[in-house]
């Protein structure tokens, strides 16, 4: 799926990613009280794990060329629900964060975060 090229393009776009986090995290805490800005830097964060976690696997699956291909990422779409409907549940559950703001900043990464995944990952398949 990924060449040398394309690696180097979704580590730097990582670190980009990565790094303006870190910058967001840190103009939030001074903007917004601790319970909005902790919601909307752990939601960031989450978005990316789930990203990243989802590239990865997506890399695993073209190396091993395996036949069940679709399967896996059926599954791992079921997999993905179940962990952040945990997640979600925590959050609201717990209320160590306003869980209005985690849950549209969520919401807003996580879209972003997708659309990014479908630029790097099917562009091979949507431009051949």
């Amino acid at each position: 799926m990924a060449d040398g090229k394309d690696r180097t393009s979704i580590r730097n776009i990582s670190i980009y990613i990565i790094i303006g986090l870190t910058l967001l995290a840190i103009l939030l805490y001074f903007i917004f009280p601790f319970k909005i800005s902790a919601a909307i830097i752990i939601s960031s964060f989450l978005a990316f794990i789930v990203f990243a976690l989802t590239f990865a696997f997506y890399r695993w699956i073209s190396r091993k060329g395996s036949m069940r291909a679709a399967r896996l990422i059926m599954f791992s779409f079921i997999i993905k629900i179940i962990v952040l409907a945990a997640v979600f549940y925590l959050v609201f559950s717990l209320d160590f964060v306003n869980t209005l703001a985690f849950g549209i900043s969520f919401v807003v990464f996580f879209t972003i975060f997708l659309n990014l995944e479908i630029f790097l990952i099917y562009k091979k398949i949507l431009f051949k």
